[in-house]
């Protein structure tokens, strides 16, 4: 009797020995397991995002180092075969001299792309505090108030009318018509893994407000990496007027809204039956009218982007647009994700085009136009000496 109460008394000190070896297998497993999904949370959000301020603000040469010191790879092979995260923070010495040539050529890489984005936020800034504008808004007697103050001062638009937020990615990017919007549109549609064709892009603007993601204008600038894409003033006007009277549809909202205002018809119901508006017509009604009553597809830069208020992280170019989509793609985590970035809008009016088109115009067009745009010209390091070479002048 004592016997068999021994030994059940021994089983079942085996079996809670058993029962705590395994308890305490599985506490570890599952504590690692949420270790390891938090640490790639924030490995990921280190790579979606710049610093803020980055990467032309005044903290910008302590975030450039920053960056610059941060080893990235973007295939599984350059995980396994580097000794050294891409996460981990080192000093640049030691690392140029322990990684692979072409880490170097990255890390180079990055810092000149750096360079170049801050020279392009100075433009803005220098430009910005020249004109008295946005957060660089001065005291000035009333006499001393320039034009595009007052243009400031009534235009009606809210920064984020112009600003789609893609939440997943930490992306908030101000859309510009005529300038890759669509192309954007796409890919802010596809990282939600919807397809929409081509006629139905213009709800992106919609669809990823800030309102609609119930997200705040501050909050969503400090998480996210802030973006636009601009190209040659003049360049864009003449592609927006032929989209959209040159070859659009009449029946199409802005051929139909606004021709009849450019050729003064009575009534909108005459679009129809009237002959499409000429560019110089068009010219005419922009320098009639009011910059608010602009559509979104020719207002300036500056304005539909609030950039004299906001703080962006990356200036894109047209003529750069290669490179500046790699570097986003890159900083954003779309590039490790093997998401391409197509462009749906290929079609370019290009220099060529668009002086074809000024040359049908007078000089006091030409000048007021530029009155206008003048501001985007200078903050983004476009010149319009060929538009008025066509006249034998030189920009006033």
């Amino acid at each position: 009797m004592v016997w068999r109460w021994t030994r059940a008394t021994r089983g079942c000190c085996s079996c809670v020995v058993l029962l705590c070896i395994l308890a305490s297998f599985l506490f570890v497993f599952f504590t690692d397991k949420e270790s390891s999904v938090r640490d790639g949370s924030e490995i990921r959000w280190q790579n979606r995002r710049l610093a803020k301020g980055e990467p032309s603000g005044e903290d910008a040469s302590d975030s450039k180092i920053k960056l610059q010191n941060k080893t990235r790879t973007t295939t599984e092979e350059n995980k396994q075969n580097s000794d050294i995260s891409k996460h981990q923070i080192v000093e640049i010495g030691p690392l140029l001299k322990s990684t692979p040539s072409d880490t170097r050529t990255e890390i180079k890489n990055i810092s000149e792309r750096l360079d170049l984005y801050k020279e392009r936020k100075q433009m803005i800034q220098t430009t910005c505090n020249k004109y008295g504008l946005g957060k660089h808004n001065k005291d000035l007697e009333k006499s001393e108030i320039s034009e595009y103050q007052k243009m400031e001062a009534s235009f009606p638009w809210p920064p984020e009318k112009s600003l789609m937020y893609q939440n997943t990615w930490n992306l908030l990017y101000c859309w510009i018509h005529k300038v890759a919007s669509s192309s954007w549109s796409k890919v802010f549609f596809y990282l939600k893994g919807k397809d929409v064709p081509a006629s139905r892009l213009h709800e992106a603007a919609q669809h990823f407000s800030l309102s609609s993601s119930n997200t705040k204008l501050d909050t969503s600038i400090s998480n996210s990496l802030v973006f636009t894409i601009v190209r040659h003033p003049f360049e864009r006007l003449v592609s927006a007027y032929r989209d959209k009277f040159e070859l659009a549809k009449k029946y199409a909202y802005v051929y139909s809204m606004y021709t009849s205002k450019i050729l003064s018809l009575a009534s909108p119901l005459e679009v129809r039956h009237t002959r499409r508006p000429t560019f110089s017509e068009f010219v005419d009604y922009l320098l009639r009218v009011p910059v608010v009553q602009f559509n979104d597809h020719w207002v300036p830069y500056w304005l539909h982007c609030h950039v004299c208020e906001m703080e962006y992280d990356i200036i894109g170019k047209m003529e750069t647009i290669a490179e500046d989509m790699d570097f986003i793609a890159e900083e954003s985590g779309l590039a490790a994700a093997n998401i391409s970035l197509p462009w749906a809008n290929r079609k370019s009016s290009g220099d060529k085009v668009s002086l074809d088109y000024f040359q049908g115009l007078s000089l006091a067009q030409v000048k007021g136009l530029y009155a206008i745009y003048r501001p985007d010209f200078e903050m983004f390091g476009y010149q319009a000496e060929a538009y008025f070479l066509l006249f034998g002048q030189k920009v006033p």
